[in-house]
């Protein structure tokens, strides 16, 4: 059961590590010719015009916020069920965040929930600048619908895809912006292809994508304006604007680019474990995660929801034993101490709800048909005793 001792983990074969050291006997090792071709391939994939690579899915949604417009004061709405970076790349914009309860089903962001806080708060002119949906396990966000919203009261929308590439809806690949203007992509080990770390914004604006370029980059640009004539012209550049070392590296990027072929046969692989999964456990009091059945997710977490706080426990302990790991995606961003200003239990009875029954199941590509078997028969286990 050594495979089961991770909930996820990333799934490197030799094709990965030649890519790599391809690029570490090359001329380059950053800002070379393998992130422009990652970006240009992730762009393709998801049918964005654009891709702008970035250290981190965090930098990402924190450039991206910014290059949207966001400035201190301005109001970003999201969800408690995200990692704390989602919100916290607002905080470092100096923004006003704001946090809608999910929907049981899905778990992501109720869009029922947010059309009516709309409407209350535009009563009150404090409406949201950005809001940024979360496809909660690759699952998809109805963009379309979250787009005429946009349209109606006037809002941006920063997709935060870190768990979905390779997530599609009826219209399109999530990252496609056909309903956004933006979205964010993560390339940690977990996520469903890897750099090691790193992360990509696609968008379709010409204009948002040179900002972007930009601002993971000191701000700095080469092109050369008529005073500047000291220098000779291929030697000058200059900064515009303040910006932040957000680049990806050529190592990761050639890690990326390799791992890329590859991501139809990594997700439909978590999809038929996930299926076994969900078969095998068909008959026992859980709950999964749904999708619109128009929709495809990139399966990157598998989340079981249980009837109670005590029998999720005891399941996490008794697979703990087994030494099979578990996890749990994710704690409420109103639970951290940093962000308790945001909210409390009584104001996300949903969330609450999941966060009291909920438990991440291990779930990657390199799980068998008989790991997964496995920890269905130690999970029936509990719950057979427990009736």
């Amino acid at each position: 059961m050594s495979l089961l001792n991770t909930y996820s983990c990333q799934s490197i074969d030799q094709s990965d590590i030649d890519a790599v050291t391809d690029v570490l006997k090359s001329e380059y090792l950053t800002q070379g010719p393998m992130v422009k071709k990652f970006e240009s391939s992730v762009a393709d994939f998801t049918g964005a015009r654009f891709g702008c690579a970035v250290s981190s899915a965090t930098a990402g949604l924190h450039i991206g916020l910014i290059a949207l417009g966001i400035k201190p004061g301005d109001h970003v709405w999201t969800t408690p069920n995200t990692f704390v970076a989602t919100a916290n790349a607002a905080l470092y914009c100096g923004a006003k965040v704001d946090l809608i309860d999910i929907d049981q089903s899905d778990l992501n962001m109720d869009l029922d929930l947010l059309e009516h806080k709309l409407l209350t708060t535009s009563h009150n002119g404090i409406l949201p600048k950005v809001i940024i949906p979360v496809h909660f396990g690759g699952n998809p966000v109805d963009m379309k619908r979250l787009s005429h919203l946009s349209k109606r009261y006037q809002f941006k929308v920063l997709e935060d895809g870190s768990h979905a590439l390779g997530s599609k809806t009826p219209e399109e690949y999530v990252g496609a912006c056909k309903y956004s203007d933006a979205a964010v992509f993560s390339f940690h080990p977990v996520k469903p292809i890897t750099c090691g770390e790193g992360g990509i914004i696609t968008c379709n604006s010409e204009e948002l994508y040179e900002s972007l370029c930009s601002i993971r980059s000191h701000g700095i640009t080469k092109n050369v304006r008529q005073s500047q004539k000291i220098l000779p012209e291929e030697l000058y550049y200059e900064q515009e604007s303040l910006g932040w070392n957000y680049r990806l590296s050529d190592i990761h990027a050639a890690l990326g680019n390799s791992q890329l072929l590859k991501i139809r046969v990594l997700t439909k692989k978590r999809e038929e474990l996930r299926h076994i999964y969900e078969a095998e456990l068909a008959s026992f009091p859980i709950q999964f995660q749904t999708t619109d059945q128009r929709s495809a997710s990139s399966n990157h977490l598998l989340v079981a929801r249980f009837t109670n706080t005590s029998t999720r426990n005891k399941v996490h302990d008794h697979l703990r034993q087994l030494n099979i790991a578990t996890s749990f995606h994710y704690i409420p961003i109103y639970r951290h101490p940093y962000h308790r200003s945001l909210g409390d239990a009584l104001n996300f009875p949903v969330m609450e709800h999941y966060y009291s029954t909920g438990l991440t199941l291990p779930l990657h590509c390199k799980l068998t048909k008989s790991d997964v078997i496995d920890v269905v028969k130690s999970i029936q286990e509990v719950l057979n005793d427990d009736s």
